[in-house]
């Protein structure tokens, strides 16, 4: 069951950093640097990256999920060591999803504050993760991300962290 719990956050971490681009946003590297962000578009941006993430996991689709993170990108899922580049989160998120079938995926943001090129994104996560052999669970929890608006305008997650709510078992 703790490790049902474990994997869980560590879906809802994954839902938390997918990331979109920005509608309209067509600006070269140099205009996306000096241009100022909205605060409301940056959370639209991400909140549309989080729908993404969330249909990405129920449907067990490592390779999108993986779209909405930079290449050096840190995901720190909790009860197991950090999963650093793209490889080592496509890695960590196939063994989960080998493990656990996710359904009911929903991502909720409760605040994004933005700051230049950088936003921080809090919010809370619920799914249903129902192991290979075993009984489904209905998780909860909470997360933060980091984002970062690259040189095309659009944001992707380079930091995300994440826990159940649940307690512990066993």
């Amino acid at each position: 069951m703790r490790r049902i719990l474990a994997i869980g956050s560590a879906v809802s971490l994954v839902l938390a950093l997918a990331c979109a681009r920005q509608p309209g946003a067509d600006t070269t590297p140099d205009s996306a640097a000096a241009a100022t962000a909205d605060p409301a578009a940056v959370r639209q941006a991400i909140e549309a990256a989080n729908a993404k993430a969330a249909d990405a996991l129920n449907k067990g689709d490592v390779e999108t999920w993986l779209t909405n993170y930079t290449p050096d990108a840190v995901v720190l899922p909790p009860n197991q060591p950090a999963w650093r580049g793209q490889e080592s989160m496509r890695s960590g998120a196939q063994a989960m999803l080998s493990a656990v079938k996710i359904s009911n995926a929903v991502v909720q943001v409760e605040d994004v504050a933005v700051s230049g090129d950088l936003a921080v994104e809090t919010g809370v996560f619920t799914m249903t993760l129902t192991p290979k052999q075993g009984k489904a669970v209905n998780d909860k929890g909470k997360y933060v991300t980091v984002w970062q608006r690259q040189p095309d305008g659009s944001w992707k997650a380079i930091r995300d962290i994440f826990n159940s709510d649940l307690p512990p078992t066993g």
